[in-house]
């Protein structure tokens, strides 16, 4: 009698062929994106008219004010923040949108049937275009920052920290855009509440102004709030002197990032019951 060999079933995936199947899902995002590349530079140049604006408001206000700083900024300070604080929103993939979309006409149902997982797809196509987005958009408001107001003295030290800082106010943004997008199995349309996120992040985010400068009541709350962690303080930090700022903001952006995807990973199970309830 011949002896039958054991054979040893292999888990399927493994770490390299996931990190190849994220990396052609981020690279096949990135070239549809690179297809609109026109279309995206044609929307960034609004900033002319924007940071002009601001401007002349800035260069009255301080005129006003007789004084070259304000709450620590030169007025080439602020165009370079509201530079850096646009380029950060202007950025944002509409990822609330399409998961809420997926979710109404029962796609996501086909593609939980992929070989990946829908959150990893979703962040993976997220970074693909945000980062485009964000390095288009940044030229253009650095390029206009630079015409109007020309450079300003920063640290090598304070821009790598604010590089750090701003990739975890992306992913904070990733977590609470997609977890607004999966209200969609409960409501019917996440667009209203979309919309008071963008704005919550705009207004005490610190988008046009900084929060030093506002009311010191409004400036307790807003720092509270994850939104200045998302916006204000990456930008601060790029046009600081040293980076003494990086840890505090690094740690509340990882306090707020851990807060807010065990909310959402809640949020994800029930709606993957609520998937299997209502399709079967």
């Amino acid at each position: 009698m011949i002896a039958t060999p054991a054979y040893t079933l292999r888990r399927p995936g493994g770490l390299l062929p996931t990190a190849r199947k994220y990396a052609s899902i981020f690279t096949t995002t990135l070239r549809d994106q690179l297809a609109y590349l026109g279309e995206m530079l044609l929307r960034t140049f609004f900033l002319v008219l924007i940071l002009y604006i601001f401007l002349q408001l800035w260069r009255a206000a301080y005129a006003s004010q007789g004084s070259d700083t304000m709450a620590g900024f030169t007025v080439a300070q602020m165009i370079w923040y509201l530079a850096l604080t646009e380029s950060i929103v202007l950025s944002r993939p509409s990822v609330s949108r399409m998961v809420d979309e997926e979710v109404r006409s029962g796609a996501i149902a086909y593609i939980l049937a992929r070989p990946y997982g829908y959150a990893s797809y979703r962040l993976t196509t997220y970074l693909a275009e945000r980062l485009l987005r964000f390095a288009t958009t940044l030229a253009v408001a650095g390029t206009l920052a630079l015409l109007y107001v020309g450079p300003v003295a920063v640290s090598p030290a304070s821009l790598a920290a604010a590089l750090v800082a701003t990739a975890g106010a992306l992913a904070i943004d990733f977590v609470a855009v997609f977890g607004i997008g999966l209200l969609a199995f409960w409501i019917e349309d996440t667009s209203s509440i979309d919309l008071i996120y963008s704005r919550a992040v705009m207004l005490l985010g610190g988008m046009l102004l900084p929060l030093d400068v506002f009311p010191d009541w409004l400036q307790r709350v807003a720092f509270a709030l994850p939104f200045s962690a998302m916006l204000h303080g990456p930008a601060r930090l790029a046009l600081s002197e040293s980076p003494v700022d990086f840890w505090p903001l690094l740690g509340r952006q990882l306090l707020y990032l851990a807060l807010a995807s065990a909310g959402v990973a809640l949020l994800y199970r029930a709606a993957l019951r609520r998937l299997n309830v209502n399709g079967g």
